[in-house]
This record gives structure tokens, sequence and C-alpha cells, in this order.
């Protein structure tokens, strides 16, 4: 958690400033110098609400951070940590790490969708016509506002390509992590290698195979969502394009 919370404070950054980086691409082309770069930059920073919606974004990570990444890693924490395992000793049990990760993220898989169906509803409500607005002032008013005006169903609607996508994730990045942080306690025990710089490979390494484990399912929602539809919301099979 220490290391999503902290990484929240750069990639929401990255993110924000390179979506409105390609917001002014729109209507400049790419810069090519140096100083054409420098000029670049400083008008994304001067975009119209830059620092408003920076700061609208950075609050709600945290919040969905909190509800979200949270309750999982609490859940993992009280299944897995209930366990045991030998000190200093590979645990021959390799099962064990796979069952505990699906124990953990199957019944709490679903607590991305809120969030996600909030973020999008707050920048969907911007791309309506003023007497249909929803008048949302950010993502975590839309959060707050949507169970009470629309239902508590309406934040989880089309959310099966997101919770699927999340148990894909956590239950690979969760079982590759403490396998490896298990069967490899040589390298930092006995060989005297740094646990730090162990740590953050276990961890980019264990990510970058979750992510690609994971990503599809999400991409699925972004079709569904963002891409253009045929007339009438179906789909070329005459069926239902969600």
């Amino acid at each position: 958690m220490y290391c999503t919370s902290t990484a929240l404070f750069f990639t929401e950054p990255a993110r924000h400033f390179y979506s409105n980086m390609y917001v002014l691409n729109q209507y400049y082309e790419w810069p090519k110098t140096r100083s054409q770069y420098n000029i670049f930059f400083k008008e994304t920073l001067r975009l119209p609400d830059f620092w408003k919606e920076l700061s609208k974004k950075m609050v709600f990570s945290m919040v969905a951070a909190g509800g979200d990444t949270a309750v999982k890693l609490s859940a993992w924490q009280y299944i897995y940590g209930s366990t045991w395992s030998p000190n200093d000793y590979a645990d021959w049990n390799s099962y064990k790490h796979l069952i505990c990760a699906w124990a953990a993220i199957t019944p709490t898989c679903w607590t991305g969708i809120p969030f996600e169906n909030a973020k999008r509803a707050y920048y969907a409500d911007k791309t309506w016509p003023a007497e249909l607005r929803r008048n949302y002032t950010s993502p975590t008013n839309a959060l707050m506002r949507i169970p009470i005006e629309e239902g508590p169903y309406y934040l989880m609607r089309g959310g099966l390509p997101i919770a699927t996508s999340q148990w894909m994730f956590w239950v690979t990045y969760l079982t590759l992590y403490t396998w490896c942080k298990n069967k490899f306690f040589f390298l930092w025990v006995y060989n005297d290698f740094n646990y730090d710089y162990c740590k953050a490979i276990n961890m980019g390494f264990s990510f970058g195979v979750a992510s690609a484990v994971g990503y599809p399912c999400y991409y699925i929602r972004e079709m569904v969502d963002l891409w253009p539809k045929e007339r009438g919301g179906h789909c070329t099979w005459n069926n239902s394009y969600r």
C-alpha cells in the first residue's frame, strides 16, 4: 500500500500532463526542436483548469486507493498472513500462494467498479448538452451523488470486464510476488544482496506479468465505452454491443 499511494503522486500527474499534451496536439503539431518543446510544455501547463483538474484527480486516486486497493490488500493480509511458512527456508507448499490469492481476491475483485464508473460518469457528463448535465464538480462528487440520485446499481453497470481484469491482475500479482519472495530468500539472507533491490525487481516483474494478464479484459471495457458504435448501439452480429 505504501508503494501504491506513493506511486500515485508520480503516475497521476504524468498521465494528466500527457492527456493535456494530447489535447493541445489536436490544435498544434508536435514540437520538433528543444525550444518548441519548451514552449509546448509551458502552454500545456497553462491550459484552462490544468491545476484544478490535477488536484481533483489526485484526491480521487487516493480515495479509490483506500476503497479498492486497500480492501484487496487487507483481505490478502488477513488470509495469507494467517498461514505459516518456515523461516529462511523455501516453503514446499507452492499452491498456498495461489489458493490464498483466490480466496482474497474473488470476494473483493468488484471493489474498483464504482470508482471507475464514477470517474467515467464525471468526464462523460461534460460532453452532454447543458440542460442534460448533472454538473458533477469532481469524480469524488460523482461517486457520492450517483448512489443517491441514480441508485447504487448505477455504479456497478458494465462492471464485469473490470472485475475480471482486477481478478486476473491481483491473483497473478500476489501469487507471483509471494512465490518469488519465498523461493529466492537466499539472495538477501545468505548472499547479502540488498533486500530493497530484490524486492523492487520482484515487484516490477510480478506487476509486469500481472498487467499483461489483466489488461485484455480492461481493453474490452475501453472498446465498449469509448469506441464508435454502429447506429442503434448494436454490433454487426445483431446483438447487444455491451
